[in-house]
């Protein structure tokens, strides 16, 4: 059976350092792996990831870096100093990621620590084909992001970022191997919300998911822990 613990990143959507604590707290028993994305990051300068160490709990650092090849290398550097457990660049240029994967093995090395997971981040789940087409990508949201895929893994970074709906072709195209982390998951008694692509975490988990991110679900509902609880079940019951 599936140890949901190893497979459920709980999303920490508040800019209030004192609430993210008080989550943490509440699903500390139930949750391993928290993300940390740009809103909290910025709001709190980065208390809540230090909190989180804290706590001995896994840090998904959610910045998704996008920029030149030396800007992006200099910040993936320095996310491995502060020993995060995974972290998100765009899926960009080739040269781009490489340097990425290159100076976070660098790094790790030389800090002696496990060197972080680094996933490409290939379409965002808010995005629909007619988005993709208003922006001037003539492809749909499943052929951008296998595109993208096999992009990321020829540049040598460990996964990518992707909708549960397209993941089974990424894996099928990139291997088992090649880490798949899927946000957008929503069980089916959760509104959608501002998401396009969403998929429940049995569905995402049978279509060859690695990870599943889950945030509104579990931290806007009346009783965190047991949401992280019933969804932990629906993941080791797939």
């Amino acid at each position: 059976m599936i140890n949901a613990k190893d497979r459920l990143i709980v999303a920490i959507d508040t800019d209030e350092f004192d609430k993210a604590k008080e989550l943490i707290d509440q699903l500390e028993d139930s949750v391993d792996i928290f993300k940390v994305g740009l809103e909290q990051y910025v709001a709190t300068k980065g208390k809540t990831v230090d909190y989180l160490k804290e706590k001995g709990k896994k840090i998904f650092l959610d910045l998704k870096f996008h920029d030149i090849p030396n800007t992006m290398k200099s910040a993936v550097k320095a996310a491995v100093r502060d020993n995060v457990w995974l972290m998100t660049i765009h899926v960009s240029d080739l040269e781009g990621m490489r340097q990425c994967a290159l100076v976070a093995k660098e790094e790790a090395e030389r800090l002696n620590i496990e060197k972080p997971i680094i996933v490409g981040v290939t379409v965002l789940t808010s995005l629909s084909n007619e988005d993709l087409q208003d922006i001037g990508c003539n492809m749909t949201t499943e052929e951008l992001a296998i595109k993208r895929a096999k992009l990321a893994k020829e540049s040598g970074i460990d996964g990518v970022v992707c909708s549960a709906k397209e993941v089974d072709k990424i894996v099928e195209v990139c291997g088992e191997d090649f880490v798949t982390v899927c946000p957008g998951i929503r069980p089916s008694s959760s509104s959608a919300g501002d998401q396009k692509r969403v998929v429940t975490p049995a569905d995402a988990i049978r279509n060859g998911a690695k990870y599943l991110v889950v945030g509104r679900p579990i931290t806007q509902s009346e009783n965190p822990k047991q949401s992280a609880i019933d969804i932990a079940r629906e993941i080791e019951n797939a």
